[in-house]
């Protein structure tokens, strides 16, 4: 199947319904026709915390972004989006000094990236660990923060206080500048240890570790309140803690890096089944090196992969099964991985994970009075096996199904948001109905298309995500049936 989308036009039946003297429902409401809607089970649809990444990872140099964005360019059609994971002192070589501001290597990448379509996200991490060069800014340390050198490189204890009051000082304007669900879709909000993983903590001796968590929680949760924050599930800090502190707390979601590997354990598996529908899960591949061959970087002692192949079906059903909202395609060199030997599971991943929401059924009037109350009956899929995140605490549940007056220029004339619906609800398997009562007040008189949306009610009730639908479309409004008003 190739990625372009297949030429697979929308049906849309229009059923007129029979009265009854029953209480309406979304299947028997006087009046009304039946919209039925074909889904699109194919387009990369570039939702929210939702789909494929590109990343920078940068352990070396950061990428250079002309020629990473050349290296990348036949992956863009796949991913949804891209993945800054820098050193702090790559992001604030100075005081003061911001990546966003003065580094134009790295506002060509973003801009890259915004240009192609793609959303944000990030990790800016303090460890050095395996590193070209320090990853706090040397200006941390010179201030007299305390840290330890291992294999020639400073990292500083997360627990001194001259790196939280610096730190914190970053996170500040990193919020101020990227606390925009516009154009990203997560960060990652404590990115402590190796890596950022939140393993191999550089605590001191007295250090505690609920406290440690509990201020970075804090320190990110004070700063983003409307992009998702997220931290490792299963850390050194202890899964415990993680869900008191980091997610009953301070309203984060998780992410688990390794799957398709043994990191990924089985009492792991059962740990983030037990998340499942609660909590949006940011996935990411076991990074295995190697090169372009079909030999792997290392040896699984619990899988004993042969080939890429293999690699790739581990993560992807790991992706599926445990529901994941995200996986990598990371860089140039894995990103061709994925596409030489699995482009049918890059393919699926695309149609199976996260979500794809889709109006399977909508029931609606063709003739309305002014002044007149109206029902509405509108059933609702999910195509796919992860979450719509809308109860996470920066979403704060503000998407809702809405319904619109489109005249004859397609622009909505009135909104009728039904503030019952809730797409956090909407699961694999698991249909739901709503029947929404609309009084039609003050419309002019005329014909008019009704269109349906999923709306961001923060943002003036605005079609927030892209639908599952194989249908036309207005300003993100998808058409239903023509509708008379008098």
């Amino acid at each position: 199947m190739s990625l372009v989308k297949n030429i697979l036009l929308a049906v849309i039946v229009v059923i007129p319904f029979v009265g009854c003297d029953s209480k309406p429902s979304v299947f028997s409401i006087k009046g009304n026709v039946e919209v039925s809607l074909t889904a699109d089970t194919v387009s990369v649809l570039r939702n929210p915390c939702c789909g494929w990444g590109l990343y920078d990872d940068a352990d070396g140099e950061v990428a250079e972004a002309d020629s990473y964005w050349k290296a990348l360019d036949d992956f863009v059609p796949y991913a949804s989006f891209f993945y800054v994971r820098w050193r702090w002192s790559d992001m604030e070589p100075e005081e003061g000094h911001y990546a966003w501001k003065y580094d134009e290597n790295y506002r060509k990448l973003i801009k890259g990236a915004l240009d192609r379509g793609l959303r944000l996200a990030f990790r800016i991490y303090y460890d050095s660990k395996d590193n070209l060069r320090q990853a706090t800014p040397d200006y941390v340390r010179k201030a007299g923060a305390k840290g330890r050198i291992v294999d020639g490189l400073w990292t500083p204890y997360i627990d001194d206080p001259v790196f939280r009051e610096k730190l914190a000082d970053f996170v500040t304007a990193f919020a101020e500048e990227y606390d925009n669900p516009d154009i990203v879709d997560f960060v990652d909000g404590v990115n402590a240890g190796w890596w950022g993983e939140c393993h191999h903590l550089n605590i001191t001796d007295k250090g505690d570790k609920d406290e440690v968590l509990a201020w970075f929680t804090n320190l990110y949760g004070r700063r983003f309140k409307r992009v998702p924050l997220v931290m490792p599930v299963c850390s050194g800090f202890g899964f415990d803690s993680e869900k008191g502190i980091a997610v009953d707390r301070d309203g984060y979601a998780f992410r688990r890096d390794g799957l398709g590997s043994k990191w990924f354990t089985d009492k792991e598996k059962a740990t983030v089944s037990s998340l499942y529908p609660g909590t949006l899960l940011i996935g990411e591949s076991c990074y295995w090196k190697g090169d372009d061959s079909d030999s792997l970087g290392f040896d699984d002692p619990k899988y004993h992969f042969k080939n890429w192949r293999q690699v790739f079906e581990a993560t992807y059903k790991d992706a599926i099964d445990y529901h994941f909202n995200t996986l990598d395609l990371r860089r140039p060199l894995e990103a061709r991985r994925w596409l030489s030997k699995a482009p049918d599971l890059v393919e699926a991943f695309v149609r199976n994970g996260g979500y794809r929401l889709c109006p399977e059924i909508v029931s609606l009037p063709v003739k309305v009075r002014n002044g007149s109350l109206v029902s509405i009956g509108h059933r609702w899929e999910n195509l796919a096996s992860g979450i719509f995140p809308n109860s996470n605490k920066r979403w704060g549940g503000k998407y809702r199904v809405a319904f619109a007056l489109l005249d004859v220029e397609d622009q909505p004339l009135r909104v009728f948001v039904d503030s019952q619906s809730d797409p956090g609800t909407f699961l694999k398997g698991n249909d739901v109905d709503y029947l929404f009562n609309v009084k039609i007040d003050s419309v002019p008189a005329g014909d008019y298309t009704w269109g349906v949306a999923i709306v961001d009610t923060l943002e003036d009730d605005r079609p927030g995500i892209r639908l599952a639908v194989d249908s036309g479309t207005a300003g993100g409004w998808v058409k239903l049936n023509s509708v008379k008003v008098r």
